[in-house]
């Protein structure tokens, strides 16, 4: 989690947002100061309330849970530090559906940079390939490093469908299942 100091909430009329139940501008500041806190403390919460009011709006399937997301210091994709608690930017933590038809479930979500969920968008990986080679040249690296990340994620839900028809608890799939999901954790390393 990034250290750093914010200016506590100020309401125009009062300064110190103290007269919360009778002015709704120092009702509004101590809001913000509440909901920068919450970004700041608990950033799986904020990711979790932002893709479930994302999955109501686009009426997509959400189970997810706490334990269903794990937030790395670094982008699995583009390698760059992610920053909690502070406004979006391209660096904020964001989920990505790996594969976007099946919405907002466990298995199916990694956290990933803004920025590289941008690029990712919902492109399939022949697009994504594309504009790798084709799109603004200043870019050309980055949509590779996303191509990547898209292949080592269809690879790893290939493994995972043949761990699933496999019941033994370790299975070789299972087992590699396992060890390719580890792996891919430590790309954000």
């Amino acid at each position: 989690m990034n250290d750093f100091k914010l200016d506590p909430p100020v309401c125009p009329a009062h300064g110190k947002p103290t007269k919360r139940e009778a002015c709704p501008a120092c009702n509004a500041a101590y809001m913000r100061g509440y909901l920068r806190k919450i970004r700041q403390t608990r950033p799986h919460k904020t990711i979790l309330e932002r893709a479930r009011k994302r999955a109501r709006r686009q009426g997509l399937p959400y189970s997810l849970r706490r334990q269903d997301i794990s937030l790395p210091a670094r982008c699995p994709v583009l390698g760059i530090s992610l920053r909690t608690g502070q406004s979006r930017s391209p660096a904020s933590p964001s989920l990505d559906r790996i594969d976007p038809v099946q919405g907002y479930i466990p298995g199916n979500v990694r956290v990933i940079s803004d920025h590289a969920n941008k690029l990712k968008g919902n492109r399939c990986l022949a697009d994504i390939r594309s504009l790798s080679l084709k799109g603004p040249p200043a870019r050309r690296a980055k949509y590779q490093a996303v191509a990547a990340y898209v292949e080592r994620e269809a690879l790893l839900v290939e493994v995972r469908q043949k761990a699933a028809r496999d019941p033994r608890p370790n299975s070789p799939w299972q087992v590699i299942a396992d060890f390719l999901e580890r792996r891919f954790r430590s790309f954000a390393g």
